[in-house]
């Protein structure tokens, strides 16, 4: 199903005008590519639509803040069939005894969620990770959402992050055998 395009006599920028979309869930085309700077602007509409301006207020938002390192390359960007950014999962590079990376945000368009999109973005950012030689991933969401791309809870005491944190939402996955073994403490930025 492709999406309705604007008339041809008026002059919108893409993602600034709600056209009619398919219903909430309904099964659409998508690519899933790494992140380029171009989809900035895209991608901070979709943030906005899934989360609204409370998404700041989040203890995740003081990782990214306070140092992570975005990972363009490692970032998933999910594209229409006519190219418009409609989901994102981002990675970001932080440390923790050890180096990791920091999953989060992850978002659909409010119009294309429930079809699986959001734990395809996952799985394909995971896979990204893995083919990096990374340690392993951390996030903050839901378990049973996460628990398919193989993240379980991160045990008591073992991480902490800039804020508080709901320890049933705290989650992780090692990204090769052993790769969670020196990971411990307080997630912040990367040395350089």
């Amino acid at each position: 199903m492709r999406s309705p395009r604007a008339p041809r006599n008026m002059k919108v920028k893409r993602l600034t005008l709600a056209p009619r979309r398919p219903k909430r869930g309904a099964s659409m085309a998508y690519t899933l590519i790494a992140e380029k700077p171009e989809h900035a602007d895209a991608i901070e509409q979709v943030l906005a639509r899934a989360f609204g301006p409370g998404r700041f207020a989040k203890t995740s938002e003081r990782v990214r803040e306070r140092g992570a390192v975005l990972e363009h390359s490692l970032t998933r960007v999910a594209l229409s069939e006519v190219g418009d950014v409609i989901g994102v999962c981002r990675i970001w590079r932080v440390e923790a005894g050890a180096p990791i990376y920091f999953l989060g945000p992850l978002a659909v368009d409010p119009s294309q969620q429930s079809a699986g999109l959001g734990i395809a973005l996952v799985r394909d950012a995971v896979a990204a990770c893995r083919a990096s030689g990374g340690n392993g991933i951390v996030l903050v969401g839901a378990e049973p959402f996460f628990r398919p791309a193989g993240f379980t809870l991160i045990p008591k005491d073992r991480l902490s992050m800039p804020g508080p944190v709901d320890p049933t939402r705290f989650l992780w996955l090692a990204l090769r055998p052993g790769g969670l073994d020196k990971v411990e403490g307080e997630i912040k930025a990367p040395k350089r």
